[in-house]
């Protein structure tokens, strides 16, 4: 079957929509078991940087509340009926599921933002420059880079985009 360049290029923009849907899902969820939740933190697997991996759940401030450990317990259950459902066959207190659904969102190619200085560790990976992704999962969370991703970017929540240059007034 052959598909024209417009059929293919509007299931992008489609595939991408669902995705910034998804990406809500998975912030309010984890709002909801985190009501300080700010970041869900990501990682790239230092073998292979094509590779995501679930690193911690972080307040504005950046204190981990949720770290993802191996063997790390299931997350607090979740008592929002609509947003359980929405799940599906997935559950959202196993973090090898929300790993499934954040890998699927960069696989339709939606792009994370890079964690801010302000929410970083001493003891975070990395030696120069942003190495930690992240979702926004608060309207008080910022980006590390506020032009990064264009179009493709999956920003379900931000802060305010703080104003650049003299403000003037008439």
């Amino acid at each position: 079957m052959r598909t024209t360049v417009d059929h293919f290029t509007t299931a992008e923009e489609v595939a991408l929509d669902q995705a910034r849907g998804l990406a809500r899902t998975i912030a309010d969820t984890l709002t909801a078991m985190y009501p300080s939740a700010a970041y869900l933190v990501l990682e790239r697997d230092e073998d292979d940087r094509d590779v995501l991996w679930l690193h911690s759940i972080r307040d504005i401030t950046g204190h981990i509340l949720c770290d993802f450990e191996p063997g790390s317990a299931p997350l607090p259950d979740l008592t929002d009926t609509e947003l359980r459902q929405a799940w599906g066959e997935l559950d959202p207190q196993r973090p090898r599921d929300l790993l499934h659904l954040v890998r699927r969102l960069e696989d339709v190619g939606g792009c994370f933002d890079f964690l801010p200085d302000s929410a970083e560790r001493e003891d975070d990976p990395g030696d120069s420059g942003p190495s930690l992704l992240c979702l926004l999962l608060s309207d008080q969370a910022e980006p590390g880079l506020w032009e990064w991703g264009g179009a493709a970017i999956l920003r379900p929540y931000s802060a305010p985009r703080p104003l650049t240059g003299p403000v003037t007034r008439d």
